[in-house]
């Protein structure tokens, strides 16, 4: 098959997801990874929000409860990755740091917000299997964001407001310690 063949394909199922994301109330399910929001939310039990800006600022989904929640995600980008991070948090053979980005994790503000949202690291495999869900220690995620703002407050320079990062260490078949919980896990090894 031909690149541009492929290109044709790939136009096709576009439309499908499309389509089928819009019968049931998500305008564009390929913008800002809303099919891996839905993907989470239904293994949490959670209502995600269809648009992609979310009905409340910040927050991607909530509980029946009304608890808010933040998605963020890590795709792997080989088998490779994807044996390595199995063997971290099912085996404890390895060991993998990821990240999870808030762009407007710059602003004191903000960060503080953060605290009454829970919130959730999803890594998916290289060929876009849900992997695992963690829900992140609230107090190691505004801790990590904080050190960049107190060195900024202390006359740091950055060049850019985005990017503020939380690490979240796959190790030990799990994660480190305080740093969450790993609440599902999908080994798909053979």
């Amino acid at each position: 098959m031909t690149h541009s063949e492929t290109v044709d394909i790939l136009a096709v199922y576009r439309k499908v997801m499309i389509r089928l994301g819009q019968s049931i109330d998500v305008p564009n399910i390929l913008e800002k990874c809303k099919l891996d929001e839905l993907l989470t939310g239904q293994k949490m039990g959670h209502r995600v929000y269809t648009a992609s800006t979310g009905e409340k600022k910040g927050v991607d989904a909530e509980d029946d409860s009304g608890n808010d929640y933040e998605y963020k995600r890590s795709q792997l980008k080989s088998k490779e990755e994807d044996e390595r991070f199995l063997a971290a948090i099912i085996d404890g053979t390895k060991t993998m740091a990821l990240s999870m980005t808030y762009n407007n994790g710059s602003k004191r503000e903000n960060v503080e917000s953060y605290r009454h949202i829970n919130h959730i690291h999803t890594v998916f495999s290289s060929v876009g299997d849900l992997l695992s869900i963690v829900q992140v220690d609230t107090d190691h995620l505004i801790d990590s964001l904080m050190k960049r703002i107190m060195r900024e407050e202390n006359g740091q320079k950055y060049s850019s407001t985005n990017g503020n990062s939380v690490p979240i260490h796959y190790e030990n078949g799990g994660v480190r310690n305080g740093e969450g919980k790993v609440v599902y896990i999908n080994d798909t090894r053979e």
